[in-house]
C-alpha cells in the first residue's frame, strides 16, 4: 500500500514537471520584430523651444485662488508665435478659458480621426523644497545630458515634441491620411475640467476615433525585475481613483482629563485597521497581458513561473509585491494622506478627520470599495463618506490586438532599437480617462527614457528622451494609416 502511494505521488510530481515544462517551452515570444530607424539630432531651434516652455510657469496649485492666468496666457502665445505654420494650417478652439482643441483636416475623410493629448499644466513646487534643487526649478537649463526643470517630465515633453513634428511636417506640405485632433488641457493636475469640456464637445459633434494617445509608461532600461532589454510600457488601461473621509465626533475636553478612547484614538485605530487589511492580489487584464508580451523574453527560471500561473503564482505575487510600484499593479491601493485634528496642545479636539486614497484595479467598483472599508473598520462611531468630485472608476482596457496598442508599439520599435513592448497598467490619473466615450483604443504612453523627479525635486529628462519623443510623433503623425 505504501509503495502504491510513493508510485502515486511520483507520478503526479513528473506530471506537474511534465506540465511546467511543456508550457514553458510553448511560451514562445510574442514580440513584434520592427527594425529600428536612427533618429535624427536635436536642433537647437527645438532644444530652445523646450527649454522656453519650461519657462513659463503654468502651475496648477490646489487652491483656485492662486491660480495665475497671465501664465497660461502666455504659454498661448508662446505656441502661437514658435509654431505658426502649425496655427495657420491647423483650426483652433480654446475651450475652458485655456484648454487648447485643435483640427489637422485628413486627406481621407472616411478614416476615423486620431487624438493626440498632452496637457499644459504642471504641479507646484514645495515652499519647503525650493532650496533643495540644484538648479532653478523653471530655468530650463541643460546639464549632465538632462533637460532640467518642472514639467520637463510631465508633460511638457510630450506636448512640445507634438507641436515640434506638427510644425516640421506642415512646413513640408505634410497632410495626414486621417484627421488628428490635438487635446492640450490646462487643468490635468487638478482632475482635467478642460479634458472634460472637449471630451464632451467631442462628443455633441459624433466625434469617435480610431485611437487617442495620452501621457503614460515609458521606455525603462531598470524597472522591469529579470528584464536586460530596455521595454516600452503601454498603459492599456488606468487604475480607477476615490477618496473617502473618515470622520469621528465625541466630547473633548481638557488635556489633563482625557478618556480612555479620544476621537485620535479611535480615528487611528481606524486607519491602521484599514491598512492591515490590504485588498487580495489580482492579475487584472493589463496585468495578464504584461506576463503574456515579457514573460517568454526573461531568463528561463522567471520564464517558466509566468508561463505557469496557476502554480507560481504566489511567486510572482511575492517578487512584484517587493516595490511600491510592483504592488500597486496587482491590488487596489490604500493610501492615507490627509489627518487633521486638534487647535492646541492642551485640548482634546472633538472632531478628527482623515482622507484615504484608493487607486482601483479594473473591476473594483467604488461602492463596492466603500462597503468592504465600513466591514473593515467595524466601528459606527467612524463616519464614512465620499470625497469631492474626483472619483472615477477605473478605465476599460484597451486590446493589444487594435489599432491604437499595434500603431503606438510599432512606431515606438522604429523610433528606439532593440526594444520590448508590454501592455501596463497605469497607476495615475491622466486626461484621457475621459475620453471614454471618444476612443475604445486609448492607449497612454509617453515616449522618454527612464524620466527622474517625477513631481518631485530636480525633475529631468534626457537629452536623448526628447530626441526620441520628437522622432516618435514625427514618425506616428506619418504612419497614421
Amino acid at each position: 500500500m505504501l509503495k502504491k502511494a510513493l508510485l502515486f505521488i511520483l507520478f503526479a510530481i513528473l506530471l506537474v514537471v511534465g506540465i511546467v515544462l511543456f508550457k514553458t517551452f510553448q511560451f514562445t515570444s510574442v514580440q513584434t520584430k520592427v527594425v529600428a530607424l536612427p533618429a535624427p539630432a536635436i536642433s537647437e531651434a527645438s532644444l530652445q523651444h523646450f527649454q522656453q516652455a519650461i519657462g513659463i510657469k503654468t502651475v496648477s496649485y490646489g487652491n483656485p485662488a492662486l491660480f495665475d492666468s497671465t501664465h497660461f496666457l502666455a504659454f498661448r502665445r508662446f505656441l502661437e508665435t514658435t509654431y505658426p505654420n502649425m496655427h495657420q494650417r491647423l483650426t483652433r478652439e480654446v475651450v475652458a478659458g485655456y484648454s487648447l482643441f485643435y483640427k489637422w483636416e485628413g486627406k481621407n475623410n472616411s478614416l476615423k480621426p486620431v487624438v493626440l493629448m498632452a496637457h499644459q499644466d504642471v504641479v507646484p513646487i514645495e515652499e519647503a523644497t525650493q532650496s533643495m534643487w540644484t538648479s532653478d526649478p523653471f530655468s530650463g537649463v541643460v546639464r549632465d545630458n538632462f533637460i532640467w526643470g518642472r514639467g520637463t517630465t510631465d508633460d511638457k515633453i510630450n506636448l512640445v515634441s507634438i507641436c515640434e513634428s506638427v510644425e516640421k511636417l506642415v512646413k513640408e506640405s505634410f497632410q495626414p491620411e486621417r484627421t488628428v485632433y490635438l487635446v492640450f488641457g490646462h487643468d490635468e493636475e487638478l482632475g482635467g475640467k478642460g479634458a472634460i469640456a472637449i471630451a464632451q464637445l467631442m462628443k455633441e459633434r459624433n466625434i469617435i476615433a480610431e485611437m487617442v494617445m495620452d501621457e503614460g509608461g515609458i521606455i525603462t532600461n531598470e524597472k522591469i525585475p529579470g528584464m536586460k532589454e530596455p521595454v516600452a510600457l503601454l498603459g492599456t488601461s488606468e487604475k480607477g481613483y476615490l477618496s473617502i473621509e473618515l470622520v469621528v465626533e465625541i466630547p473633548g475636553g481638557h488635556s489633563s482629563m482625557p478618556e480612555k478612547e479620544t476621537a485620535i484614538d479611535i480615528l487611528t485605530k481606524a486607519i491602521v485597521t484599514l491598512r492591515s487589511h490590504p485588498f487580495e492580489p489580482q492579475f487584472s487584464d493589463p496585468m495578464q497581458g504584461f506576463i503574456k508580451s515579457l514573460g517568454p523574453e526573461m531568463p528561463f527560471v522567471q520564464k517558466m513561473a509566468f508561463a505557469n500561473p496557476w502554480l507560481f503564482k504566489g511567486l510572482i505575487i511575492s517578487t512584484y509585491d517587493k516595490s511600491a510600484p510592483g504592488s500597486a499593479m496587482l491590488r487596489t491601493t490604500i493610501a492615507p494622506t490627509i489627518i487633521n485634528a486638534g487647535i492646541k496642545d492642551n485640548v482634546i479636539p472633538t472632531q478628527a478627520k482623515a482622507t484615504v486614497n484608493f487607486r482601483l484595479l479594473p473591476g473594483d467598483l467604488s461602492a463596492d470599495v466603500i462597503d468592504r472599508v465600513k466591514k473593515i473598520i467595524g466601528d459606527d462611531r467612524v463616519k464614512i463618506g465620499r470625497l469631492g468630485t474626483t472619483i472615477a472608476e477605473a478605465s476599460a482596457v484597451t486590446p493589444m490586438d487594435g489599432y491604437g496598442y499595434q500603431k503606438v508599439e510599432a512606431t515606438i520599435k522604429r523610433s528606439y532599437p532593440n526594444l520590448l513592448s508590454s501592455p501596463f497598467l497605469m497607476l495615475g490619473a491622466t486626461d484621457s480617462r475621459h475620453f471614454g466615450e471618444v476612443s475604445d483604443n486609448i492607449v497612454k504612453f509617453s515616449p522618454m527614457i527612464d524620466p527622474i523627479g517625477f513631481h518631485g525635486i530636480d525633475e529631468r529628462v534626457s537629452l536623448e528622451s526628447y530626441r526620441t519623443a520628437l522622432w516618435f510623433y514625427e514618425q506616428l503623425l506619418k504612419d497614421l494609416r
